[in-house]
């Protein structure tokens, strides 16, 4: 059967140049316009979710002891917690070498694993009494080792750090760059719980699971600075792509579907003396409709393939290249639609009656 479609398809040169024209457009199209949103879609999904956008804030704005380390443990151990840390206000600090009046930089003091919020680039990790400084802040500082000590600035008990290595903050905790970072004791309480989210849309699952587990006194003894509206914002956008990519889609392989049944169904017509020989020499309708759908598939699988390269040479070129399973699906979809518009002009074929056939002239 294959055999013979492969055959009757080039035979029928310019119904299967038209057939693959069709569908070879049909992707192309889709990819060009449909697969630009899906590309669009995606990129958007990745900047809105950037370890910026989901950090969820926890502040304890009037020193009630709320937030403990034990609390920054069991934060860290929500299922939608990537990372957390616990963190003091920050205080200013000066070179020790210099004395108070030396530039002054912030130092944050941190409970949790500081791996997550910075990158050791020299020397190594602080233990207690010790800090680790920013690369930016050594230069404030007058240092050009991560070597020294920093000392409390405007404090009537000096508190002092020695220091034991640079680091570079990373995604989201830029604010880190400008000073230092200590390790905070763990019998003292902290000002501040940093959650960077796994996801945005677990925005609010995990705020109302922080909060359960600060119980504040009263609703103004916390702030709290959540990506709730940007996780609403995302979704809106989202559904509204993809809305637009589904209604555009369906309008490109229902054209598409429709100028190929108009050409097979003029194939067949062009063609029933043969279908009808075929017919009056034991063919049976199944075998008629399976061979007029596998000429029509035939070339549509040639056209898929130049349609998809052309697609995604084209928005190659234009710098939104859509996603492997959209394209996958892309190919897949118009395979089908080729051969949903095929089956009627098949039904057609194979229900004529094949005496009347090979009696018209």
């Amino acid at each position: 059967m294959l055999r013979e479609s492969l055959a009757t398809t080039w035979a029928a040169k310019v119904p299967a140049a038209l057939v693959t024209g069709l569908v070879a457009t049909m992707c192309a199209a889709t990819i060009a316009t449909v697969g630009r949103t899906a590309a669009a879609e995606a990129q958007v999904l990745e900047r809105l979710d950037q370890a910026g956008s989901r950090v969820l804030i926890v502040q304890d704005t009037r020193g009630n002891d709320l937030i403990t380390p034990t609390i920054i443990d069991q934060t860290a151990g929500l299922s939608t917690s990537e990372r957390t840390i616990g963190t003091f206000i920050p205080i200013d600090v000066v070179n020790g070498a210099i004395g108070q009046g030396g530039t002054r930089v912030p130092a944050w003091g941190a409970y949790g694993d500081l791996t997550t919020v910075a990158t050791l680039v020299s020397g190594r990790w602080p233990g207690p009494g010790e800090a680790i400084v920013s690369t930016t802040a050594m230069a404030e500082l007058g240092l050009t080792d991560p070597v020294g000590w920093v000392a409390q600035a405007s404090s009537s008990t000096v508190d002092d750090w020695s220091i034991v290595g640079a680091f570079t903050s990373r995604e989201p905790f830029t604010q880190f760059d400008a000073g230092l970072l200590y390790p905070a004791p763990r019998d003292r309480s902290l000002n501040m719980v940093h959650v960077v989210l796994t996801d945005a849309a677990a925005a609010q699952a995990t705020q109302s699971q922080v909060l359960r587990l600060i119980d504040p006194p009263a609703p103004e003894a916390v702030t709290v600075t959540s990506p709730t509206p940007l996780a609403h914002l995302q979704e809106a956008i989202t559904g509204d792509l993809a809305t637009f990519g589904r209604t555009l889609l369906l309008g490109v392989l229902a054209g598409g579907a429709l100028l190929v049944a108009i050409v097979t169904l003029a194939d067949v017509l062009v063609r029933r003396a043969d279908l009808g020989r075929r017919r009056a020499l034991g063919a049976t309708r199944i075998v008629i409709v399976t061979l007029v759908t596998l000429r029509t598939m035939v070339p549509a699988v040639l056209g898929a393939t130049a349609g998809l390269a052309a697609g995604l040479t084209i928005t190659h070129r234009l710098g939104a290249t859509p996603p492997w399973p959209f394209t996958a699906g892309t190919a897949i979809l118009a395979l089908l639609a080729a051969a949903a518009a095929a089956v009627p002009p098949a039904l057609y074929a194979a229900t004529r009656d094949p005496v009347r056939i090979l009696r018209t002239p």
